[in-house]
């Protein structure tokens, strides 16, 4: 090669480099990002992008790798593994998530795009190309001319300059869809084995007043991040208002699942919300709410999630999408699936008595029989020996513990990162005694972050092993979660309570946990009863205690060493449920499972 060839070539390469933002205008756009909304309030998405994009700048961005990422912005030890703890993933996603709303919709001018692609660490960056098709920009009329109108359509305008973010969070959930698709596909699986699927139908403006065709879209919007959150397949029906694409119809009945849609009607300041859920093979209305609001701007964010809270709840345990699994799952004729698992598991869960576990059993290991590769099933039948070790019935506690530490162990080797697997991983080291449950309590959090029961677990064992104030800190965050236990959430209260020797604290919180066939429960509520002096509620619930565990004041305190509770805590339960009549005898040589 000429050397004027070689001079050529390097010249063409430098021209491409200078067509592409220098770093002051990349360091402005990561500013602008920095002070939006939508990163105000995202420490760790803000620390994560500022950190890769000026590495990348410096030329480091394509070495980047998870350990870096985690010890120098997430401040993890040294002996940091990314390859084991999920925690530089989830964030990713999360970072990758808050920049596709960005630039839908506050950053939508912004003359550079800065994105991290997947697959890397390293963020791109470049100018947004004048010819990209603009999403629709309607003109808002003067501040004037909209404030001296109905103040909710003020407020639906105003809100209309967020929204635009709509095409932005379908594309990324669509993606996510299609991932869990090939995941699935690639276990042996359809969809529907595991979880039921929702498709969303826009919630539609039935005024005639367009100021409140904003409002309908953001609800849609809000209910529907919030359920991409849980464990369900949420499937955007498109609209008009979706993209510039033509309108496409989804057959709802063809998915599967159930149908979730709602309407707005305006009537002067206010409003009326109603939502509605379908099960779509049968087309019959499982449930229906509506909410009659004033819609002014200083109310709408709350009362958005408030609405967007309620409506997401249906897909809780026991609301009518479990209930509707259940039933199905009971009258097919077919083997079961690893879903019909799961709402046998929550049905047992809810009624805890030995009827129910041997059902959830059953189904478990007839669906391992036949998917002996799929780690959810693994990991939930080692919930479900954890819960008979942790219970009144089923084998002696050594041996149902050992199986639960195989069937930890095969979850956990197909799939270190999988939710069930390392919930259950916690409760055996708790149950094992190794102070590694407090670190696994971390990591099952950073794998789900919204999922309410990894906080109200962990919460609920820190609380009792002495840990109150990091304990009750996870036990509030679970309860601003879809999906939150409130049993344990009461129960953890009560223990604190008890502990502390704030008896009257105690029995509300025990009272409100609503357990009649929980015996930890009903033995949290008779020792609080008889400490505030209420002896009525005490001997209740110590004969509630007989009937369900008629060998209790025999085991109960063998069981009680192998909960690890801490002294303050195992002192008042001791005492208390000797005061509520119950007469505990020294530990048997050969005891049972756990209480």
């Amino acid at each position: 090669m000429s050397e004027g060839a070689t001079r050529s070539d390097a010249a063409a390469a430098n021209d491409e480099e200078l067509k592409g933002p220098s770093a002051s205008e990349v360091r402005a756009a990561l500013e602008r990002i920095l002070a939006s909304r939508c990163f105000q309030q995202a420490g760790r998405a803000s620390d994560f992008l500022h950190f890769v994009v000026e590495q990348t700048l410096a030329g480091a961005g394509p070495r980047l790798k998870g350990y870096t990422i985690g010890v120098e912005v997430f401040g993890r030890p040294a002996d940091f593994d990314a390859q084991s703890d999920a925690l530089v993933r989830v964030e990713a996603g999360r970072l990758r998530r808050r920049l596709v709303e960005y630039y839908a919709g506050e950053g939508s001018a912004d003359p550079i795009k800065i994105t991290l692609p997947r697959g890397t660490y390293a963020a791109d960056y470049d100018y947004v190309c004048a010819d990209e098709p603009a999403l629709p920009v309607h003109a808002l009329p003067s501040e004037e001319i909209v404030r001296s109108q109905q103040p909710w359509r003020y407020a639906a305008l105003m809100l209309g300059a967020l929204l635009v973010g709509a095409v932005g969070v379908i594309a990324w959930q669509q993606s996510s869809l299609h991932e869990a698709e090939h995941a699935l596909a690639a276990a042996g699986q359809s969809r529907s084995t595991e979880w039921p699927r929702i498709v969303v139908v826009p919630f539609e403006n039935l005024s005639a007043d367009p100021g409140l065709d904003a409002f309908a879209r953001s609800m849609t919007e809000e209910i529907m991040l919030r359920l991409d959150r849980l464990d369900l397949f949420v499937v955007a029906s498109q609209a008009r208002w979706y993209g510039p694409s033509e309108e496409t119809s989804l057959d709802a009945t063809a998915s599967g699942g159930y149908v979730l849609t709602g309407s707005v009607r305006g009537t002067g300041t206010n409003a009326r919300i109603t939502a509605r859920l379908i099960e779509a093979e049968t087309g019959a209305q499982l449930w229906a709410s509506a909410y009659d609001e004033r819609l002014t701007l200083d109310r709408l964010p709350d009362l958005q999630e408030r609405i967007a809270h309620e409506v997401v709840a249906i897909t809780a345990p026991y609301g009518p999408i479990f209930e509707a699994e259940l039933a199905r799952a009971r009258r097919s004729a077919e083997a079961p699936k690893l879903g019909d698992c799961n709402a046998a598991y929550h049905e047992y869960r809810r009624r805890v008595n030995p009827a129910g576990y041997s059902e959830t059993l059953a189904c478990l290991r007839a669906v391992s029989a036949r998917q002996p590769d799929i780690a959810p099933v693994w990991a939930n039948l080692a919930m479900l020996y954890v819960d008979e070790y942790a219970s009144s019935f089923g084998r002696p506690g050594d041996e149902v513990l050992q199986s639960a530490r195989e069937a930890t162990e095969k979850a956990l080797a197909l799939n270190g990162n999988d939710f069930y697997a390392n919930l259950a991983l916690t409760r055996l080291q708790f149950f094992d005694g190794d102070s590694a449950f407090r670190e696994s309590i971390d990591r099952t959090i950073a794998l789900r972050p919204n999922n309410a029961q990894a906080f109200a677990q962990g919460g609920f064992l820190l609380v009792i092993t002495g840990d109150a104030a990091h304990g009750l800190a996870l036990t509030e965050e679970s309860r601003g979660l879809p999906k939150s236990p409130l049993g344990f959430y009461h129960l953890t209260y009560a223990a604190s309570h008890l502990r502390e020797g704030r008896f009257s604290d105690a029995l509300t919180s025990a009272v409100a946990v609503d357990g009649q066939n929980w015996i930890f429960a009903q033995a949290v509520l008779a020792a609080a009863a008889a400490h505030a002096g209420r002896l009525d509620i005490s001997q209740s619930a110590a004969r509630r205690i007989r009937e369900l565990y008629p060998e209790f004041e025999a085991d109960a305190l063998g069981n009680f060493e192998r909960w690890h509770f801490d002294a303050a805590f195992y002192d008042a339960l001791v005492s208390g449920l000797r005061a509520a009549g119950l007469e505990l005898n020294e530990p048997n040589a050969v005891r049972r499972g756990g209480d």
